[in-house]
This record gives C-alpha cells, structure tokens and sequence, in this order.
C-alpha cells in the first residue's frame, strides 16, 4: 500500500473520531455512536473516547438487559465485551439477546420481528467468540443459499453471510462449497467503477455501506482462501473510495458518519491484505 493510501484512510479515521465525539457530547441518538466506535473495536482502531461512550451506554440499558432493539443491543454489547467495570451489564445484555433469538434461530429486529441474514450475521460476527451461534449460523447459510438461487441477490448479504462464515468456518468445520460461489459472486457484482450497489445492475448510485461491506467480506476471505482476483477486486474498490472521498475526509452519504465507518470497515480489511502483499 502506498503512503497516500494510508494519508487518505488517517484522514477518514480522523474525521470519524471527531463526528463520533461530536455526537457524544450532543447526546444524539446512541446507536449512530455504537456503530462507529464497534467498527474502529474491530479494526483495531483506538477510540479515544471510549471511557464516556461506556457510561453512555450502561446507562441507556434498559431494565429487561437489552436497549433499544437487537441491531443496537449487539453494537452496544460489542463495545462493552472485555470491559472490566461492565461484565455485569455484558451478561445482562448477552442473556437478552438470546431471549430474544427467533424459534428459527435467527435474529431480526426483535423477537416479534423476522429473522433476518444482515442482524443475524451482524451479531455474529461482532458479538465475542464464546457466544453459542452455530445453531443462528447454520440458519443463516440455509437462507443465503436460498437468496443465491433466486432471480434476485442482494450484495450486502452474501457479504454478511461471507462475515459469518470467516468467524465460525474453523470452529464448525464448515464446507466451502457456498462460501466459494459467494465469493465468486461479490466479485462479479463489483460495478466497472469499483464500487458496489444493491446488485450490479440496480438503478441506485453506489453505495458506501455496501461497498465497505463487501470490501471487508472479500478481504477476510483471502485470508481463508487466497484468489487473485480478490486482490483485483480490492485494488479497484480502493481506487473508487478515494475518489468519492470529500474534503473533511467522509463520504456523501445520508447518515454521514455511518455509511464512512463502513468504508472504513472494508478499508482496513483491504489494507491488512494488500500490505502483506506488497511487503
């Protein structure tokens, strides 16, 4: 990677920290908060105000354990998974989101709510190791496989499914049948640009939330099963983020700070890969 691709990424995880910690001392809605600072967690990003964002979100936890619904209990439980002065609320919140798990085995918005592939892959993947998932995950691979056959896919959740698969495909010993054609087709949908939408072929622009998704999803995967037109794939997606980019460093999209974590997700995934190659 060269030095004007880390200026650009330095520059986007900077303009984050300062929109996230702006929306902290506004006491904007805590979700668009727990976002950002679970995507800068898994990226191994520091988050320099994390002390202020944990008593934030210990104190929004409702009485039942959970808070607002599924999507926010789990960015809120990834960010306080290994806080010692938060183990108390962590199991609460862990037990809630279990309650709340569909007969089917998957997560949708609440327990009233269908399962669905993009919050039940989110949890997975987010949420700790030691969380029991196989049941939720082999759910989740039945109805991606499913979506694959239909006339119509959506990229975001061969993406999710492809998240899923990389954080359990040791741990259950699963096949890579799907997991191969999945990946064949993220790089199929990529548009000529680099970015990616919908599907390939849909009338709405590019999309920054799945752009960084699938960018993340193909970059873990060349970590499983190394493909040469993975890092094609990513060496193009790179080149389209920072053309997009703005001048403050984020990118143009309705919720600013969430559709420019998720570039920064991908991002940093394609960065881990591309700097071992090119070292």
């Amino acid at each position: 990677m060269g030095v004007d691709n880390i200026e650009y990424f330095n520059k986007l995880s900077l303009a984050l920290i300062n929109t996230t910690h702006d929306l902290l001392n506004r006491h904007l809605p805590l979700r668009r908060i727990v976002l950002v600072a679970s995507i800068f967690k898994n990226c191994n990003i520091i988050f320099p105000y994390s002390k202020e964002l944990t008593a934030c979100i210990v104190s929004e936890q409702k009485e039942d354990g959970g808070w607002v619904d599924c999507e926010d209990t789990a960015w809120s439980l990834c960010c306080l998974a290994s806080k010692e002065d938060a183990e108390a609320e962590f199991a609460r919140g862990c037990t809630w989101l279990e309650n709340e798990q569909t007969k089917s085995s998957g997560w949708g918005f609440c327990a009233r709510d269908n399962p669905c592939i993009p919050i039940t892959a989110q949890i997975i993947y987010f949420l700790p190791k030691s969380q029991p998932f196989s049941q939720a995950y082999y759910w989740l691979e039945e109805e991606w496989h499913k979506d694959l056959q239909a006339p119509v896919n959506l990229n975001y959740k061969g993406a999710w499914y492809l998240l899923a698969f990389y954080k359990l495909q040791k741990a259950l010993n699963l096949s890579h049948r799907l997991f191969t054609k999945t990946v064949d087709y993220l790089i199929r949908e990529q548009r000529d640009n680099g970015s990616w939408g919908p599907w390939r072929n849909h009338p709405a622009p590019d999309e920054c939330f799945i752009t960084g998704i699938c960018m993340a999803a193909l970059s873990l995967s060349y970590t499983i099963s190394p493909n040469k037109k993975i890092v094609s794939s990513l060496r193009k997606g790179i080149r389209w983020i920072k053309q997009v980019q703005l001048g403050n460093g984020l990118y143009p999209t309705h919720y600013i700070e969430e559709g420019s974590a998720w570039i920064l997700f991908g991002w940093s995934k394609a960065i881990a890969v591309l700097r071992e190659l090119d070292e």
